[in-house]
């Protein structure tokens, strides 16, 4: 089975699989999730199901099925939605499963395959019976992540919203509090000893190291090249951190920004409003394969935050173990610059931006009719499988891909477009303002079809394109590919 081109995100367009935890087990690559669902109206409205790829090949995904159901936890008498959950290996050599429904409680199935399917094993719990549960001072059953070394198992979770959020949760000592951490017996879910804190949340990061970056959600733990590394949600909402510690339940030291999903602190993109992609929560890991460490992360589509796609790219990391933010890019897991012979979806698009900039989708987001957005194409107001491209562009809007590599074969430009919208589609190299490749004529129809213009030269190496669209109306936005002009419409 040969290599293949692949995109961000590395998933088919039609899956959501959010809040990734990717895991080396064997000779594959697992990655679990929460599961929204195409222009959903809540958070991980779907059962947990699992990808996997070979790690010799990260650009072939099969899909693993179902691994647990709301119906799967007795305990779970409402079927509440499950979210961002973590599996590892345990002492026994079996697959654990922690998962949390709500602010409930955190909950343990188990299996004895990597893609279970997944058997209710019981809550993580006091020796006394006491649920980490809202109420009990043990902080908030929330995001949880295990990890297992020499026997020893460790559980990290928690939550930490600011103090004016808290009234919007249960148990406000608990949100307020921020990451813990906590050993647990052989079984799996019985605490050893007491839960203890590990990273602050807002309203203790003052003065520590986490001040400018405190934690929020996503609490995840690896060890990677000898050295320990806890990831999490800062409460900037769009950003991955790291930060180190000497042992598994040493609270750790505040080290850096992992990737933010609008690139935000990279250079030229300090700011906010400078973001290249809409932001929104983020939650995800690092993992090394075969040698190359890499980390997953989601992005919003749909103009929400409801439906949230994993992407994935390498990292760089230092010999003293520092971690290089990384930037968000279209080619992801394919190891290199795409072809843009190839058609290139809209999709993959790693900058998108309206005249107005950018949203930060939150409780308080406000969308605008301006802005262009990722939607599943609908039949008869339900979402298929088909098609997901980018909507409503209008005058000035911007959509970005990076890397290709350019061989100087192509002579012509084409994209498959649909819309109300008349004007032209640039064509720019390197950045929104850069150099006009081509100018694709954009007239109105209601249908797809394909338009066509030549290349302003031979384009060689490697580079970013970008399209801008100058005109009325609103442009919708399939595919692309850079073909000979014979091959044009």
């Amino acid at each position: 089975m040969g290599r293949r081109q692949i995109v961000n995100p590395y998933l088919p367009s039609w899956e959501y699989t959010p809040d990734c935890e990717p895991h080396v087990f064997g000779d594959r690559l697992y990655v679990y999730g929460s599961h929204d669902a195409a222009g959903g109206k809540s958070y991980c409205v779907g059962d947990y199901v699992c990808w996997s790829a070979p790690t010799d090949d990260l650009t072939h995904w099969s899909y693993e099925g179902v691994i647990y159901t709301r119906w799967d936890d007795p305990n779970n008498a409402e079927h509440a939605t499950y979210a961002a959950p973590d599996v590892v290996q345990g002492p026994d050599g079996r697959y654990y499963l922690y998962y949390f429904y709500g602010f409930s409680a955190i909950g343990v199935a188990v299996a004895d395959e990597p893609a279970g399917h997944f058997r209710y094993l019981g809550r993580v719990q006091m020796e006394d019976g006491t649920l980490i549960a809202p109420g009990n001072g043990l902080g908030a059953p929330f995001d949880p992540a295990a990890y297992v070394e020499d026997g020893r198992v460790w559980l990290y979770y928690g939550f930490g919203a600011r103090p004016s959020d808290a009234a919007r949760f249960k148990g406000p000592d608990e949100v307020l509090a921020g990451s813990y951490v906590a050993e647990l017996e052989c079984d799996m879910h019985t605490v050893k000893g007491a839960p203890k804190p590990f990273v602050p949340g807002m309203r203790d990061a003052a003065g520590t190291s986490f001040e400018a970056h405190p934690f929020l959600e996503a609490s995840s733990f690896r060890k990677i090249r000898g050295r320990y590394y806890f990831i999490y949600s800062s409460a900037q909402g769009h950003e991955l951190c790291w930060a180190s510690t000497s042992a598994p339940d040493v609270p750790p030291t505040f080290g850096g920004v992992i990737i933010s999903n609008g690139d935000v602190g990279l250079r030229g993109h300090e700011r906010e409003e400078d973001a290249v992609f809409y932001l929104g929560n983020n939650h995800g890991s690092i993992v090394e394969v075969e040698g190359v460490p890499y980390i997953f992360y989601h992005r919003h589509t749909h103009g929400m935050q409801f439906s949230r796609q994993d992407c994935a790219e390498p990292l760089c990391i230092g010999e003293d173990g520092s971690i290089q933010q990384a930037e968000i890019t279209s080619q992801g897991l394919n190891g290199g610059p795409l072809d843009p012979e190839k058609e290139i979806p809209a999709y993959a698009a790693c900058h998108l931006r309206s005249a107005e900039g950018i949203l930060h989708f939150s409780s308080r987001c406000v969308w605008s009719p301006l802005h262009p957005k990722l939607v599943q194409e609908e039949i008869s107001g339900v979402p298929t499988s088909s098609r997901l491209f980018i909507a409503n562009m209008r005058d000035r809007a911007e959509v970005g891909f990076k890397y290709f590599a350019f061989s100087g074969a192509g002579d012509a430009l084409e994209a498959e477009i649909r819309g109300d919208a008349e004007g032209v589609l640039e064509a720019r190299l390197d950045a929104p303002d850069g150099p006009v490749a081509a100018r694709i004529p954009v007239s109105a129809a209601d249908s797809w079809h394909r338009a066509s213009a030549a290349l302003d030269g031979a384009v060689r190496g490697t580079h970013a394109l970008y399209f801008v669209f100058r005109g009325t109306g609103a442009l919708d936005f399939y595919a692309f590919r850079t073909v000979h002009s014979a091959e044009g419409c």
